[in-house]
C-alpha cells in the first residue's frame, strides 16, 4: 500500500483481530491484474473466522472465475474508523453458489492511513461527477481542504455502482457563486449504500491553482458563518 503524505504516515500491524460489520465495502485487486480504475473490484465482506480466512462476495465480471485459483496473491483495501488500510493475502478457494465467494487467508499484516486531518464545513453543493464508471450529478455534503463526502443516486446506474476505494473521479464544483465550477481530481476514500444513495467520501489530489483559492475562501467563509 502507497504511503500518502498528505494525509498521514502508514503504520504497519502483525497479528490483528480484524473488527469490520458484514457489508463492509471492500476492494480488491488480483496480482497481475493492469493498475487501472477497472482492475479494482468492488467487494463486500460477508464473513471471516479470526486468524484463519476472510469470505468477500464479489460481483460476476467476466473471466474473473479463471483467475480465482488457489496461491494467487490479491490486494484488498478498505476504509475503518476513517483509516484507509489495505492488506495482501492469498486466495484459498471460490465458490459460484449461492453467491460468488472469495475466501482469502486471514491477513498477518495490516496497513493503514489515518485520512482525516482537516476540517470539515457542511454545505449542499451540487456537483457534476465525471468518473471512467460513468458521469452524472451528485451533492456535496461536507468539505475540508483535503476532500469531500458526497452523496449520488445511481438508481440505474449499475457500473457508477462499483465504485471502490482508490478510482479517481473529477468533480466540478461551484465554489464562487459569481464564476463556473472548479474542476478538481479527487481519490475514492470510502464507499456505502443506502438504497440507491450512495456515499463516497474523496480526497482531493489534482487542481489548478484557482480551485484551492476559491476551495480555502469558501471554507473560511462556512466557518465564519457557522
Amino acid at each position: 500500500m502507497t504511503q500518502e503524505t498528505q494525509q498521514g504516515k502508514t503504520q504497519r500491524a502483525t497479528g490483528v483481530k480484524l473488527s469490520l460489520e458484514i457489508g463492509t465495502r471492500m476492494a480488491l485487486t488480483l496480482d497481475g491484474m493492469q493498475q487501472a480504475p477497472e482492475s479494482r473490484i468492488a467487494a463486500d465482506l460477508v464473513g471471516m473466522v479470526h486468524f484463519e480466512y476472510v469470505i468477500l462476495r464479489l460481483p460476476w465480471v467476466p473471466g474473473l472465475r479463471t483467475r480465482l485459483v488457489g496461491g494467487v496473491s490479491t490486494t484488498v483495501r478498505f476504509v475503518s474508523s476513517g483509516d484507509l488500510c489495505g492488506f495482501q493475502s492469498p486466495v484459498l478457494t471460490h465458490i459460484p453458489k449461492p453467491s460468488l465467494l472469495l475466501f482469502l487467508k486471514y491477513p498477518d499484516v495490516i496497513e493503514k492511513v489515518t485520512l482525516r486531518q482537516h476540517k470539515r464545513v457542511q454545505c449542499g453543493l451540487p456537483v457534476q461527477v465525471k468518473s471512467p464508471r460513468g458521469d452524472t450529478n451528485g451533492v456535496i455534503a461536507d468539505m475540508s481542504q483535503g476532500g469531500c463526502r458526497m452523496a449520488i443516486d445511481v438508481y440505474g446506474l449499475q457500473d457508477l455502482r462499483q465504485t471502490v476505494a482508490e478510482d479517481v473521479i473529477v468533480l466540478h464544483v461551484p465554489l464562487n457563486a459569481e464564476g463556473p465550477p472548479q474542476a478538481v481530481t479527487c481519490t475514492v476514500r470510502s464507499v456505502s449504500f443506502t438504497a440507491n444513495r450512495m456515499q463516497v467520501g474523496l480526497s482531493f489530489t489534482e487542481a489548478e491553482s484557482e480551485f484551492w483559492e476559491a476551495l480555502e475562501n469558501f471554507i473560511t467563509t462556512s466557518i465564519l458563518l457557522t
